[in-house]
């Protein structure tokens, strides 16, 4: 007899949309940190073609950042959803186990 069971890395879930989180984070602070390096690369060129990538991939950043922002609100979602779906069966087990004297059906 084969019993199928479902399982899910909760804390796996809360990691995934914290590190979703700081991915965006980093990923937004580019302009900034290629300011604080600004005269410190050796060549204006080099610094101008680096600003003028960080200007250009502002669309495709803004997209990732928003699945991105989507993910860890669903992973974060997820795992609370989860927890307390296994705390009301847990409840509701602890309840139906108890005997009929006690609060529970008896059934």
């Amino acid at each position: 007899m084969t019993v199928d069971r479902l399982s899910v890395d909760l804390p796996g879930l809360d990691s995934l949309a914290s590190n979703l989180t700081s991915i965006r984070s980093a990923m937004n602070a580019t302009r900034s940190t290629l300011e604080n390096y600004r005269g410190q690369m050796g060549s204006t060129e080099i610094e101008d073609a680096l600003g003028d990538f960080e200007h250009g991939w502002s669309d495709g950043r803004k997209k990732i950042d928003d699945n991105a922002n989507k993910l860890a609100t669903m992973a974060s979602e997820s795992a609370e959803a989860l927890r307390q779906v296994d705390s009301n069966l847990d409840a509701e087990l602890v309840r139906a186990s108890q005997p009929a004297d006690e609060g529970g059906r008896g059934d």
